[in-house]
């Protein structure tokens, strides 16, 4: 088979609800990479949130931060970050309005001592681990300035007062919001990056970079900011447990994450 560079989602997708990579899927990765394939984390994480337990897979590259970083066989080809006008401007609306929210940057979060009292909380109450918890948040950088930060790539919030759908159209042109991909959050829970960087658009980088075509790349995911993956893709398939927008929007629906779907889908596109 002609050599295929296939794109995975980690939340919902690579990693469950307990923060766990299930060991069929470990199988599949290591497999369809020793056959010759190309595996590439994609995802809405910085790269602090990429754990070196999931890289060691046999990934040969990262989209992280939903597109705004792109790493190809350990080099960094692209790297975005938030100016600094936007970063004071998305500041001052997520606090006028009380979002709980960070900044995602490359090593940690940076956000205020509010948001680090309410997040941490909201965690919590969530029921995520203290591993986990670490895994996701890496350095919190507590300052009543978090703005300030110029590697701040995107920011994360929740406890919104009012929808997902609101606070995309408050905060365009520059920026563009969608829902977040963890179990449990809601439409008042979302994530906020650069309007046009998208998971997409850093495939599309990292393709040229390799020099393999569009049709010959696979998407892999299941949540909100998916669907610009799922629509770039040669093939694009939708997890079990995906959101019925992205089952919609996909060439194919495998199983539930903890029912071997990322290797059931494996076997049916003949990567392994």
């Amino acid at each position: 088979m002609e050599e295929k560079v296939v794109f995975l989602d980690v939340d919902g997708t690579m990693v469950n609800s307990k923060g766990e990579i299930p060991e069929s899927a470990q199988y599949a990765v290591k497999t369809a990479q020793a056959k010759g394939h190309k595996m590439v984390v994609c995802s809405g994480r910085s790269r602090f949130q990429i754990y070196d337990s999931l890289l060691n897979l046999g990934f040969s590259g990262i989209v992280g931060g939903a597109g705004v970083f792109v790493i190809a066989d350990g080099k960094e080809i692209y790297h975005a970050y938030i100016d600094e006008e936007h970063r004071k401007s998305v500041y001052d609306y997520l606090e006028e309005n009380g979002f709980l929210f960070c900044f995602q940057a490359d090593d940690g979060v940076v956000l205020n001592q509010r948001s680090c009292d309410g997040m941490l909380k909201a965690y919590e109450e969530f029921g995520m681990s203290k591993e986990r918890l670490e895994r996701l948040s890496g350095n919190m950088h507590v300052t009543e300035e978090p703005w300030k930060n110029e590697k701040n790539e995107k920011i994360i919030y929740y406890g919104a007062p009012f929808p997902v759908e609101k606070v995309h159209k408050d905060l365009l042109p520059y920026f563009d919001a969608v829902a977040i991909s963890l179990d449990g959050m809601d439409e008042f829970a979302g994530e906020i990056g650069i309007n046009g960087i998208n998971k997409s658009t850093g495939m599309e980088i990292y393709l040229k970079h390799v020099g393999v075509s569009r049709e010959n790349c696979i998407a892999i995911g299941d949540g909100p900011n998916d669907l610009q993956m799922m629509e770039f893709a040669g093939i694009s398939v939708a997890m079990g447990n995906a959101r019925e927008d992205v089952k919609a929007l996909a060439d194919m629906v495998t199983d539930h994450i903890d029912e071997d779907g990322i290797l059931h889908a494996f076997e049916r596109l003949r990567l392994l």
